[in-house]
């Protein structure tokens, strides 16, 4: 049981981990699809 927790917990800490990165590294929908002729409200 506690393998199975543990990797669950590498899971999320890897999930959380790549989204703050690429985020941050600026690979967010809202900035990969817009150009500067598209406005967004």
């Amino acid at each position: 049981m506690r393998p199975m927790l543990l990797a669950f917990l590498a899971i999320a800490v890897i999930t959380a981990g790549a989204w703050y990165g690429l985020e941050r590294a600026g690979f967010s929908s809202s900035e990969r699809l817009s150009g500067d002729a598209v406005r967004l409200n």
